[in-house]
C-alpha cells in the first residue's frame, strides 16, 4: 500500500490488472504499462522509495531490487512494446466483430488487413512465419462460406483505386473473384441457398455479370457508389438486372457479426463470480465454471422444460441427477439423430 502511495504521487493513471472477464485484457494491461513507464521510474529513485526498503524485510528488499531491475531493462520495454503492436490488429478485430452494424460483407478483408498489420509492426522477423500460420489457423477455424458471399458481393472491393492501393503486410490486393478461397466458399454458398441446379446457374451467370461490370454494374455512376454508398443501398439502386442475386446479397449484406460465441464462458464466470461473490479464489471460481458449463452442454440431451432454468441460463443444480439418469439411458449410438444436436 505504501509503494501504491509513493506511485500515485507521480501518476494520474492507475496500474490494471488482468480481468478473467473481458476480451484484450493482456493488452490494455500493457498499453497502461507502457503509459505509466515515466511514472515508474520515477517512483523507484525518489526517497520515499528508498527509505520504504531500507525499513523492510529481506523478502521486501528482494521484491523491490526485483522491481527496480524490471522498470530499469530496456529489453523489457522493447518487449511490452513489440506485444502492444502485435496485439493491437487483434485488440480492435474483436471490437470490430463486437460493435453493430451490417457487418458481413467487410469481415473477411478486415482479417485479411489484421493478418497483415501484425506482420507489418513485428519486430522479431523470425516469428513471422510461425505467427502467421497461428492467425490463418484460428482464420481457417472461423471461417464460413457466408463471410465470403459477404466479400464477394460487397461492390467496394471490386474498386480499381482500391485494388491498386497496398494491403498491410506488403501484398498486392485481389478482388474477389480472384481469390480462389472466397470463389470456393461463394459457390459453396450457392448450392445451399439455391434448391435447385437451374437457380444456381442464374445465381452464378448473374453473379459473372455483377463481377464482369456488365450492363448497369459498368455504368459510371454505379463505380463511384461503389464507395460512397453502403452495401445494401448499392444493390437497392443497381441491382434491378440481377434479381435472384440482388435479394440475396442483401439478405446476406444486413447480417451482423458478432464475438458473442467466444463469451460463453465469460459470461458464465460473471455469473460465479462477481462483486457479490467476491471471496472466491481463482481456482475455486474456474472449477464452478467448469462445473456449470459442462451441465448446460448436458443440458442439450435433456428434455427439461424453461422452467427448470434460471434467466442466467444457468442450470439448478438440483436437475443434475435427473440429467445423469436420462443420459444414461440413452443409446448414443443413435445420438446423431437428435433434433437438438
Amino acid at each position: 500500500m505504501i509503494v501504491l502511495m509513493i506511485y500515485r504521487n507521480h501518476s494520474g493513471l492507475e496500474l490494471l490488472k488482468v480481468a478473467k472477464t473481458r476480451f484484450g485484457s493482456h493488452f490494455i494491461l500493457l498499453r497502461r504499462l507502457s503509459k505509466c513507464r515515466e511514472a515508474l521510474a520515477t517512483t523507484i529513485v525518489v526517497r520515499a522509495w528508498k527509505d520504504w526498503i531500507k525499513s523492510g524485510d529481506e523478502h521486501a528488499r528482494e521484491v523491490a531490487k526485483e522491481v527496480a531491475a524490471t522498470i530499469s531493462d530496456e529489453e523489457f520495454w522493447d518487449e511490452v512494446e513489440n506485444i502492444i503492436v502485435i496485439t493491437k490488429p487483434l485488440y480492435y478485430m474483436i471490437k470490430f466483430s463486437d460493435g453493430e452494424g451490417q457487418k458481413m460483407g467487410e469481415i473477411y478483408e478486415k482479417m485479411d488487413s489484421m493478418i497483415g498489420d501484425v506482420m507489418n509492426h513485428n519486430k522479431r522477423h523470425d516469428d513471422y512465419e510461425k505467427m502467421k500460420e497461428i492467425m490463418v489457423k484460428r482464420w481457417e477455424k472461423m471461417n464460413i462460406q457466408m463471410h465470403c458471399l459477404g466479400f464477394a458481393l460487397n461492390p467496394f472491393f471490386y474498386d480499381i483505386n482500391y485494388l491498386k492501393s497496398p494491403a498491410p503486410g506488403g501484398e498486392s490486393r485481389r478482388a474477389p473473384n480472384c481469390d480462389r478461397e472466397v470463389v470456393q466458399g461463394v459457390l459453396d454458398a450457392f448450392d445451399k441457398v439455391g434448391e435447385d441446379e437451374e437457380e444456381r446457374r442464374v445465381l452464378r451467370r448473374q453473379l459473372s455479370k455483377f463481377q464482369g461490370k456488365e450492363g448497369i454494374f459498368g455504368t459510371h455512376a454505379a463505380m463511384i457508389d461503389a464507395v460512397s454508398m453502403s452495401p445494401i443501398s448499392w444493390w437497392s439502386t443497381y441491382g434491378a438486372e440481377t434479381p435472384e442475386l440482388s435479394e440475396i446479397a442483401m439478405k446476406v449484406l444486413s447480417q451482423p457479426i458478432s464475438s458473442s460465441s467466444a463469451e460463453r464462458v465469460w459470461s458464465t464466470y460473471s455469473y460465479i463470480h462477481n462483486v457479490k461473490r467476491n471471496r472466491l479464489n481463482s481456482l475455486r471460481a474456474d472449477k464452478l465454471v467448469y462445473i456449470h458449463s459442462n451441465i448446460s452442454l448436458l443440458s442439450r440431451f435433456t428434455k427439461v422444460t424453461m422452467m427448470d432454468h434460471i434467466g442466467s441460463g444457468i442450470l439448478i443444480p438440483r436437475l443434475l441427477i435427473l440429467m445423469i439418469q436420462q443420459l444414461d439411458s440413452k443409446n448414443w449410438n443413435g445420438m446423431k439423430d437428435m433434433k437438438e444436436i
